[in-house]
């Protein structure tokens, strides 16, 4: 081998070499972007239009009132009072929210905004309120669409009221693209402002009050499209000794609907339902109305429909009923 032909191997082996210490450090600086982008900086959570990040997680409104848990996915607020012209809390992921003391959030001055809003794009995400406090959602000066809280599977232990105000458009109170869930003795209560298209609560399935758990909901009027109080696209179970009280001033609406369920719907021992409507029917149900022994069921409206309407009834005889029923299948007495 000529001493040309070394050198020339020597240097290609040196050029080789940079040529790797060079790849490793990129790689590696790519690998430092992965973990700061996906491990780290931005957790998916935004409060008041601040996106939470390992920077500011433990105090992300500066004022000690909002942290978060990202091992946990859990938003902690601590006697917070938030207002923002944009949606107060949002998450790409599951979330849970963790309630200290009085909290209130209010959404003003905007176009289209949430209170808390738990989805990314159009696939909504679970979300889980609880805690020893309350929240308190308000909105304020919104023109176009307002919702008050939006998620798939919404499960709620603590007290939560929504008031929402009249809207050129949609305005929703609460809205869960699954199920809902209340336990724990909690207080949920809806006042709904009007718009074109209106509904306190909306669930695209099944609903459970466990015992203990109340539901108020108020739809003002003016809705001139839908004007809806309680709709359950699926079963809707009231547990011993819960309350759900409904009204709603539908008078303008092409439909309206107090409370609307497409499956059962059972009223346990204990319990009270009473609806209110002006035109439609006060409670409507396309399947069975089950009321247990004590339970207590008053519905009433203005217009020419029942009161009631379901596909059938069964009615417990130690339970009131205040109400006049159109049952397709029969009124069914059980003791």
């Amino acid at each position: 081998m000529t001493k040309r032909k070394k050198a020339f191997r020597i240097i290609i082996c040196i050029l080789l070499g940079l040529f790797i210490l060079c790849s490793a450090f990129f790689d590696a600086l790519f690998i430092l972007h992965i973990d700061r982008n996906f491990l780290g900086e931005w957790c998916g959570v935004s409060v008041a239009g601040v996106d939470v990040t390992r920077s500011n997680k433990d105090d992300i409104l500066g004022d000690g009132t909002v942290s978060y848990n990202k091992a946990y996915n859990t938003l902690t607020l601590n006697n917070a009072v938030i207002e923002a012209d944009c949606s107060v809390i949002q998450s790409l992921n599951d979330l849970r929210i963790m309630l200290v003391g009085e909290n209130r959030l209010v959404c003003k001055d905007g176009d289209s905004l949430f209170g808390i809003c738990v989805a990314n794009g159009d696939i909504y995400k679970d979300l889980l309120i609880q805690g020893e406090g309350s929240l308190t959602i308000e909105f304020q000066n919104v023109t176009t669409n307002m919702q008050g809280i939006l998620a798939d599977n919404l499960t709620i232990s603590s007290d939560v009221t929504v008031t929402t105000t009249d809207c050129e458009n949609i305005v929703n109170g609460i809205v869960c693209g699954s199920s809902l869930l209340v336990f724990n003795k909690a207080n949920v209560t809806v006042n709904n402002g009007a718009g074109k298209y209106s509904a306190a609560v909306r669930v695209r399935s099944n609903a459970l009050f466990e015992e203990g758990t109340a539901m108020n909901v108020s739809v003002a009027p003016g809705s001139i499209e839908t004007c809806k109080g309680v709709s359950i696209n699926g079963d809707l179970i009231l547990g011993k000794n819960t309350s759900l009280h409904v009204s709603i001033n539908d008078e303008i609406a092409r439909i309206g609907e107090c409370v609307r369920v497409t499956g059962l719907m059972e009223v346990d021992s204990g319990s009270t339902v009473t609806a209110s409507a002006k035109k439609d029917h006060a409670v409507a149900c396309y399947g069975t109305i089950v009321m247990n022994e004590a339970a207590v069921v008053s519905a009433t409206t203005d217009g020419e429909c029942a009161d009631i309407f379901c596909s059938g009834a069964v009615i417990n005889d130690k339970a009131v009923v205040n109400a006049e029923i159109k049952a397709l299948g029969g009124v069914h007495s059980e003791y």
